[in-house]
């Protein structure tokens, strides 16, 4: 049976802990060994801006820069750690949900989804980066 988008975004949140606005920046603030990781395209992470400290790697190429078996020169480093928590996010949240999911299925043991993505995280009083 074919799945429409919010199928797939509702079926990748139900194997990810999601956590709110709050918690992502308690975590910031204690410095927390994580990675945060927005996956929108350059040109909206440029335009919004990003959570303190998160790295963009799109969704599209998530699949193989994310990828341990692929050439070197295909892999971002920041991404190769499967034992490293993750807070993967996005504008809303949808597309975050979907790259949390691929990264659970690549093996990395510790995502997390950002309720609401960076416009909630914004809404809820926290500052984005440009």
């Amino acid at each position: 049976m074919a799945k429409n988008f919010n199928e797939i975004v509702n079926d990748s949140r139900k194997s990810l802990d999601i956590i709110d606005s709050h918690a992502l920046n308690n975590m910031i603030e204690s410095e927390e060994d994580m990675v945060v990781l927005d996956v929108n395209d350059k040109e909206d992470v440029e335009q919004r801006g990003m959570v303190k400290g998160a790295v963009n790697i799109s969704l599209g190429t998530l699949y193989y820069k994310a990828d341990a078996d692929v050439p070197d020169d295909f892999k971002d480093e920041r991404i190769q750690d499967r034992n490293k928590k993750v807070v993967v996010t996005c504008g809303l949240g949808l597309c975050a949900a979907i790259g949390g999911k691929l990264l659970k299925d690549m093996g990395f043991k510790d995502v997390k989804l950002l309720e609401g993505g960076v416009t909630k995280y914004q809404e809820d009083g926290y500052k984005l980066e440009k």
